[in-house]
């Protein structure tokens, strides 16, 4: 079929597809911000940063955190002040930081406005950190960045990720796009610079941390002085601007992070939960938990690993380098979504630069591994579950499907790199 002398296509009309729904997104967020302006006030950015910020701008930085002997998040000092400061957030509902006092001095600034003119200026700054990730992967992939940003706001996760206002694209995406191109071009050390920003985010720390272990064990040690130099940094920060009590204080609220997802009180859904350890955490009758808690990150443990067991054995093998730094990211960033135990759906953005690299052939992957289809089958998987959970009552047991799935394409994928290791040649 051709129209005005242009064939139309199914990639033509998936990608107008594609752009209707990215702007489409867009004039939402705004509209639903400012005609329910009550109702953001549970958004994650406005009942967590936006009064971390305020809290820090006050000069109050000691409420962050709740007091070293507390049991619980409900009734702590950050959950008191964002009653206070938010009219319209609901007694019920427990507001929680956990995050660094250094993204808290972030937010300063953007606490001086009002919530919902806040969470305006962070969306700007979200879609702004999506644009310049899919600039540095699309540059790494050869893959046209335009294209790739419109069909990026299919993946379901980017669209939660933008309406809560989490953090995920700024202090995550951004960082782990940019320290993978940097490697890519022989730039280990400030690769290895950046990458020690998703401390900001830890949930990404993890992908890069691989990479930069993998590339140590293989005799490459600047990506690893970079990362050292930068964590450096960043705790030196958090110590110029903030007392060494209150690191204190941050440090020792993490033992109440279990609870997080176990207790009702604190209203994250089941459904939102995409961690593989703590589905099965959630799966099993609440009486054995704790038993079950250790072995089962036990065997989370064990599929690190074995990916790293893998990519030992890829960075050994004759393939190139930017061959082997990519099916290294490939494989942390899909660990990350699998067997972190605290991840979250919106998290899963982690997957972006996997899916970049995996979706056509680009010179880095070497096509004789072949996961094109089963890529795009656990793309779908991880953007159809959006749907689902917003239609319908969802619970633990549709999560654990959903990882369950990236798992076993997971083990494909390990398959056939196995397979192509054997045919080193064939790219």
């Amino acid at each position: 079929m051709t129209v005005r002398g242009s064939t139309v296509t199914p990639y033509r009309v998936l990608l107008f597809v594609a752009t209707v729904w990215g702007l489409t997104q867009i004039l939402f967020l705004i509209d639903a911000n400012f005609s329910r302006a009550k109702q953001f006030q549970e958004s994650d950015y406005i009942m967590t940063f936006y009064v971390a910020g305020h809290l820090v701008a006050a000069g109050k930085a000691g409420e962050l955190y709740p007091a070293a002997d507390a049991s619980s998040f409900s009734g702590a000092s950050f959950d008191k002040a964002a009653h206070r400061l938010l009219d319209s957030l609901p007694q019920e509902t427990t507001a929680i930081y956990m995050y660094s006092p250094l993204v808290a001095w972030f937010f300063a600034p953007l606490s001086r406005v009002s919530a919902n003119w806040s969470l305006l200026i962070w969306h700007v700054l979200s879609i702004t950190a999506l644009a310049g990730a899919c600039k540095w992967l699309a540059q790494s992939a050869q893959t046209n960045f335009r294209e790739s940003l419109f069909l990026s706001s299919l993946f379901g996760p980017i669209f939660i990720t933008l309406w809560s206002g989490q953090l995920g694209l700024v202090f995550g995406l951004l960082p782990l796009a940019a320290g993978y191109a940097w490697l890519l071009q022989d730039r280990p050390l400030a690769s290895g610079l950046v990458w020690s920003l998703l401390l900001l985010k830890p949930q990404y720390f993890p992908a890069a941390a691989f990479v930069v272990l993998v590339s140590a064990l293989n005799g490459s040690f600047r990506p690893m002085l970079g990362t050292i130099l930068g964590t450096s940094m960043i705790i030196g920060a958090n110590l110029l601007l903030f007392s060494p009590a209150l690191i204190i204080q941050w440090l020792a609220s993490h033992r109440l992070s279990d609870s997080l997802f176990t207790h009702a009180q604190y209203g994250i859904p089941t459904h939102l939960i995409t961690s593989l350890p703590a589905d099965i955490l959630l799966f099993l009758p609440a009486s054995i938990r704790a038993a079950a808690k250790w072995p089962i990150y036990g065997a989370a443990l064990l599929l690190w690993l074995i990916g790293l067991y893998y990519c030992w054995k890829i960075h050994r093998g004759p393939w190139p380098r930017r061959t082997k730094i990519s099916l290294t990211l490939i494989l942390g960033c899909g660990l990350s979504s699998i067997a972190l135990p605290h991840l979250l759906y919106y998290d899963l953005c982690i997957l972006i630069p996997a899916g970049f690299l995996l979706a056509k052939e680009n010179g880095l992957v070497p096509s004789a591994i072949g996961v094109r289809a089963p890529a795009a089958l656990a793309w779908i998987s991880i953007s159809a579950y959006l749907p689902l959970f917003l239609t319908f009552k969802t619970g633990v047991h549709m999560a654990l499907t959903l990882e369950i799935i990236l798992l076993v394409f997971l083990i494909y994928l390990l398959s056939r790199i196995s397979r192509a290791m054997k045919m080193p040649n064939a790219l």
